[in-house]
């Protein structure tokens, strides 16, 4: 089944819903937004395509009242409109489906719909929850605890919050970040139809096959510029990579396979934890030159597996061993698990050699040779700063990144463990940790990659192991994984899985 997508030759004719004009918007005297100009039409599906860090997220920002633009107008409806506040712009009929979900979890479905509405929770209120997600061909329960819903269900949960209340501009902002590919499908199908029945959709992406497949109009920003404003039919992918990272990404990877050697890391039985974050006898081995590759939806055991990998979190049950002496951690939480806010960028990146020469002697530390040290990392692995006595708290989400993989993957570790390894940097700067990778691969490391970009998984991993609710319940060699696949094991859609 693939993603709906509109007539190739049709021709977008609804009027302007939201436009802004002018957008800047600076950041600590660095501009964000550069004088963006950006509109969306009732009747179409709009992507709003960017790398990290290149405006986009300021820019919805700024449309839905959250940030006041430092110059230019937001125009809806073609009338000039100033928002003080995100309830502004929900008056206005602009309401934006967030990454991190604001819901409720003990509250019933119907319960987060209403709430912030003079609407109490009644029969009334239920019927047109179940009216509003059966005209999406979504399967919401109104009376269902939002606490035991799925990820893709939440995400629909949240559209039928914005129109329970009417909404006419719907913006997502990157929708499918943590969905199966089926369910991504699902939810393009509905913005289809939201679109066709006169609704303004924008989504924020920076994956060029989503623009492709379910887009009619796609913008492009880059540093804070609009680079590109086009229909995206007969948009080639080719010129939309250009157009959102330049010419710099270099050739794509080519991980060839390698014979395995000896294991260096065993999971058996392993056990721990409860409920929907927890593992349930999980059996796992990882062995040297080889990249096992873990899939899943978020929220299904990956970040407790690479802690128990890691040897961060100890198992209830269960046995774990790990062959050599470096263990590389790559933490899926950066700031509370892989570094230390209050302590400098440069000792951030020193901690595995702070008990050794050249670091430090008997009793002391050797300040400069540890600065040293943190400048060619810095230089290297291109961590955007200034002054390296910064506390490193100060560091946006992909300088967080940067830091901890210079640190880990500097070390030779004879098992390396990358939750999300790439998330939140540019496209640059994830080809060249996918290079380390498969270096440290090559070198005779052995990887437990656990990520949520399928195209990721499917270009470096030798094996891929699917979890779901805590186990693994499917094993893919090099070859024969598709995204498809990977998708119906996700979501459990295999009988021995759900």
């Amino acid at each position: 089944m693939g993603v709906p997508t509109a007539p190739p030759a049709r021709e977008r004719t609804g009027q302007v819903a939201l436009s802004a004009h002018g957008i800047t918007k600076y950041f600590d005297g660095k501009a964000a937004n550069d004088s963006v100009d950006f509109s969306a039409r009732c009747g179409e599906v709009h992507a709003l395509l960017g790398e990290n860090g290149a405006g986009k997220t300021t820019l919805i920002s700024v449309l839905c009242g959250q940030y006041r633009p430092d110059s230019g107008e937001i125009q809806v409806d073609g009338e000039v409109r100033r928002f003080s506040s995100p309830r502004d712009a929900l008056r206005a009929g602009i309401g934006v489906v967030h990454q991190d979900l604001r819901q409720v979890d003990r509250f019933t479905v119907a319960e987060n719909v209403v709430l912030g509405t003079a609407q109490r929770v009644d029969r009334r209120a239920e019927e047109r929850v179940e009216e509003i997600a059966g005209e999406l061909g979504f399967h919401l329960e109104p009376r269902a605890v939002v606490a035991r819903l799925t990820v893709g269900e939440r995400q629909q949960l949240e559209i039928v919050k914005l129109l329970f209340r009417g909404m006419s501009t719907l913006i997502l902002d990157e929708p499918t970040a943590v969905l199966a590919p089926q369910q991504s499908e699902q939810l393009f199908g509905a913005l289809r139809r939201l679109a066709d029945s006169g609704k303004a959709i924008v989504f924020i992406t920076h994956r060029l096959r989503e623009v492709t497949s379910a887009a009619d109009v796609v913008t492009v920003l880059r540093h804070g510029r609009v680079v590109a404003h086009r229909p995206v039919d007969g948009a080639q992918p080719e010129e939309l990579a250009r157009l959102m990272i330049g010419d710099e990404a270099g050739p794509r990877i080519k991980a060839e396979p390698a014979p395995t050697g000896e294991p260096v890391l065993e999971l058996r039985a392993v056990a721990c934890g409860t409920g929907r974050r927890s593992l349930h006898g999980v059996d796992l081995t990882v062995r040297e030159h080889e990249i096992v590759g873990v899939a899943g939806v978020s929220g299904n055991g990956q970040v407790e597996l690479a802690e128990v990998a890691a040897g961060m979190l100890e198992p209830d049950s269960g046995d774990r061993r790990a062959a050599g002496e470096t263990v590389a951690f790559i933490p899926e939480d950066r700031l509370a698990t892989g570094l230390v806010g209050s302590m400098t960028i440069a000792e951030n990146l020193s901690f595995r050699r702070f008990r050794r020469a050249p670091m430090s002697s008997r009793f002391w530390l050797r300040y400069r040779r540890l600065r040293d040290h943190a400048h060619d990392l810095i230089e290297r692995f291109r961590i955007p700063v200034t002054n390296d006595n910064a506390h490193v708290a100060s560091l946006s989400g992909g300088g967080l990144q940067r830091v901890i993989v210079a640190r880990e993957m500097t070390e030779a570790p004879e098992l390396l463990v990358a939750a999300q390894p790439t998330r939140g940097l540019d496209v640059v700067s994830a080809q060249a940790v996918r290079r380390q990778l498969l270096d440290a691969r090559n070198g005779g490391a052995g990887v437990l990659l656990v990520t949520e970009d399928l195209d990721e998984l499917l270009e470096l991993s030798d094996r891929i192991v699917v979890m779901l609710a805590g186990k693994i319940v499917a094993e893919l060699p090099r070859g024969s994984a598709t995204r498809a696949e990977l998708g119906r094991h996700m979501t459990g859609a295999h009988g021995d899985e759900a």
